[in-house]
This record gives C-alpha cells, structure tokens and sequence, in this order.
C-alpha cells in the first residue's frame, strides 16, 4: 500500500514528535521529515511542522531581564529562570501543536513537546520543580518520538546552549521517561543520512498502523 495514496481512517493528524538533549540534529531533522512528506504531494502537501516555542521564549527572558543590552553574547544560562516559565513554555508548545493538528493535515512534525518542557525544567530547577508537567498534565496520543542520539553528533554552540556535558543524562531522562509512559519511540544514531533514513521508515510504519485494516485508498 502506497503511503502517499492512504486515505487517513483515524480521527485528526498522526503527530510525530522529536526530542532529545542539546545539538543533537532534531531541528533539522524536523525540517527534513516535513519537506520529504510535503514531497509526497496529495494529502501529505499539508504536513506541518510545529517548532520549538522554547527558542522563542528564551529570547523573550533574555530581552525581558535586560541581559541581552548587559551582554550581547548572553546564554541560556545568563537568564533567571523560575518555575512559571516552564509552564508559559509547556502550554504555548500544547497550543500551537494542538493548533497544527487541527487544521486537517494528515501528519504533524513536532520540534519537542510538553514532555521535553518538563525534563527542561528538571534539567535547571530540579526534580521538585513541576510547574510545567501540572501546565499540562496530559498530553495527546503520538503515533511515534523520535529520540535524537547525542553521539555521533559533534557539540555546536548556538548562542543559547549551556549543557554539552548534559547530554547522556538527558537522553537517558528521556528513555525513561518515554518508557515509563509506554510511547512507541525509536532512538536514532549514526550519521544525518542515516538518521534521516531511519527516521523516515519509522514514520511510515507508524503511519500505516494509525491506518486500520481494510482501510480505503485514493483513486
């Protein structure tokens, strides 16, 4: 069966959602998976991308706090951050995931998500600080995560990253926090190619099982 002729059965978009540390490739991955199943054409054309509201918001702390006028060269870690950011983060990120699912596209490429704000919150508050993960308690059904693997990926500074010796930690945060909640999830290592690749089987086949058996196709 075609991925690209399936006629979707199930009720709203197949959300796929990539996470993962500091500068493992998963934006650009993101990126890469939307512009491969807009390439598809048909009803994958609509496929839409949800990027991270994190990004944004760090700027936005940095700017509100003075530190960018103080220090042109400000991080992440140059800003205050309290435990009501983390929930500004998680519901803008559930929003406009939720605001990309429901505009009748098939498949929702998502850049991180509430469950990401949450082990970001633990990674600079500490595991008692939950503001996000009550923001948003519950999160929508996901057809897949993607986990980018640190290896394999040389450390990049951006301007706003400050946890390169975080990495491993991280990622096993998120094997156990996807294990523990049951997701169906894939790590992905190697090299760009060989991620993409991987990436993109993975997708389809997530795709095909969202779509019931018998389920009809497009003339």
């Amino acid at each position: 069966m075609a991925l690209g002729r399936l006629v979707r059965m199930t009720a709203g978009a197949a959300r796929v959602v990539l996470v993962g540390a500091e500068s493992t490739g998963k934006t650009t991955l993101a990126q890469q998976l939307v512009e491969h199943y807009r390439s598809l054409g048909g009803a994958f054309a609509g496929t839409r991308w949800v990027p991270e509201y994190g990004r944004e918001y760090t700027e936005i702390l940095l700017a509100r706090q003075g530190v960018v006028d103080a220090d042109p060269d400000a991080e992440v870690h140059s800003a205050e951050w309290g435990p009501e950011d983390f929930a500004i983060i998680a519901r803008e990120q559930q929003r406009i995931e939720d605001e990309a699912a429901a505009s009748g596209a098939p498949l929702v490429i998502c850049d991180t998500d509430a469950l990401a704000t949450w082990l970001w919150e633990r990674r600079y508050l500490g595991e008692a600080s939950t503001a996000s993960r009550e923001a948003v308690p519950v999160l929508p059904p996901r057809a897949l995560y993607l986990l980018a693997d640190w290896r394999d990926v040389p450390f990049e500074q951006d301007g706003i990253r400050d946890g390169e010796h975080l990495r491993d930690d991280m990622t096993q945060w998120f094997i156990e926090e996807l294990e523990s909640r049951g997701e169906r999830w894939a790590l992905l290592s190697g090299d760009a190619p060989t991620r993409l690749a991987a990436a993109i089987r993975l997708v389809d086949e997530a795709l095909v099982d969202a779509v019931p058996a018998g389920a009809a196709q497009a003339p």
